[in-house]
Order: C-alpha cells, then structure tokens, then sequence
C-alpha cells in the first residue's frame, strides 16, 4: 500500500504538489479505480452510475418545472442563496452537500436563462 508521506507529517501538507500531471495517467488511475472497485460485492458500478444518472435526470425536470417562467435574477439569487446556506454547514453534515448538488443544478438552469 503507498502510504501518502504527507498523511501523518503536518509539516508536509502545505507543501505545493509539484508532481507534473498528465490527464493521460490521471484517466488510467481512475479507470483501474472503477475496476478494482467493480470487483467488490454488489452493484455493478457502471449499474449504480447509471441509477445516480437517471436520479439526477428526474430532479434536473423537475427543477426545470420549478424555475420555468421564474426571472432570472430569482433562480440564481435562489442558486446563491442555497451556497450561502451550504457554507454555513459542517463538511460532515449530509445536508451541505445536497445544498451544493442544489447550486449546481440551479447553476446550469441560470447559464441556460442567461442564453435564452
């Protein structure tokens, strides 16, 4: 197992990442990722993708419905509002993170008002 030398040393975290990233390699690592974890009891992983998807499909209507014929300043003061509420949570609080899956919905409804 590669042990991560700044995970016990304080000193080393604030060090800048100096390693050269190439999206190539970062492809590969993620694509090992999903099939070592694919490997693992249960779901399928391209199977629990797709349910996520599909989840996020009927919320991304039914958002649709909501903001339909709303201003445009309304859904994104809406947008910038929930981001205020999220970053007023703990990072361990489930719901700062369905506030901020809320912005990002709401963000692709405000860049499609902003166009149209």
């Amino acid at each position: 197992m590669n042990e991560d030398p700044t995970e016990n040393n304080p000193e080393r975290q604030d060090e800048p990442f100096e390693e050269e990233l190439d999206p190539e390699e970062a492809e590969r690592r993620i694509t090992h990722f999903i099939t070592s974890a694919d490997e693992l009891p249960g779901t399928p992983v391209a199977e629990l993708a797709e349910q996520a998807a599909a989840l996020m499909r009927v919320v991304w209507t039914e958002l649709e419905e909501i903001t339909a014929s709303k201003a445009h300043n309304k859904v994104l003061a809406a947008q910038l509002l929930l981001g205020q509420r999220a970053r007023a949570l703990q990072p361990d609080d489930p719901e700062q993170w369905r506030l901020h899956a809320a912005t990002s919905l709401l963000s692709g409804m405000v860049i499609r008002g902003a166009r149209g």
